[in-house]
């Protein structure tokens, strides 16, 4: 029985052993590192989704103008009043795009002027907490050299001030029973 339990011991103890030495425990694998990062992924889809939305901006502007030219081309063409008729419907609708364009050109703009201002905001909003924080720093400084020309005083001061003691005995008063 001892031989066993010993040996049982002596197992354990082995593993716990090179289970300590080796570099990446069993539970290494599944644990996900911890990195700090900034919001770049963020940013950068953000920037994707502005950029594919100007992108579809200028390509529905182009394709506005492309009707325009078209639409003209079937003006000079047109003779019956069965194609004028469908050349008023086609301009009548092509100018609901172009309103349409507008309202969106005069939104991304509104945008970009919004993220310029809000970006503006935030470049202030960190320089003031840096100016507060230097200040802070400033303020902080300026009490531990306070504090410790304090202590320096009181150290100094403790010893000039104690007077000297002497061995004399008090006087006895006179109202003393003996």
């Amino acid at each position: 029985m001892k031989l066993r339990s010993s040996a049982a011991i002596l197992v354990v103890f082995a593993a716990t052993t090179l289970l300590g030495q080796s570099s990446a425990g069993p539970l290494a694998a599944r644990r996900q590192p911890i990195v700090a990062s900034t919001n770049a992924e963020g940013f950068a889809a953000a920037n994707r989704a502005k950029a594919a939305a100007n992108q579809r901006l200028q390509e529905m502007g182009s394709t506005i103008t492309r009707m325009h030219t078209l639409l003209k081309q079937m003006r000079a063409n047109a003779k019956d009043s069965t194609a004028k008729a469908n050349l008023e419907m086609w301009s009548l609708m092509l100018g609901e795009l172009e309103k349409q364009y507008e309202q969106l050109s005069l939104a991304a703009r509104q945008r970009e002027e919004f993220e310029a201002r809000r970006a503006a905001l935030y470049k202030q909003a960190d320089e003031k907490a840096a100016e507060a924080a230097r200040k802070g720093q400033e303020a902080k400084a300026a009490a531990e050299a306070k504090a410790a020309a304090d202590a320096k005083a009181t150290s100094a001061a403790p010893a000039a001030a104690v007077p000297a003691q002497t061995n004399a005995t008090p006087a006895a008063s006179s109202t003393s029973p003996n």
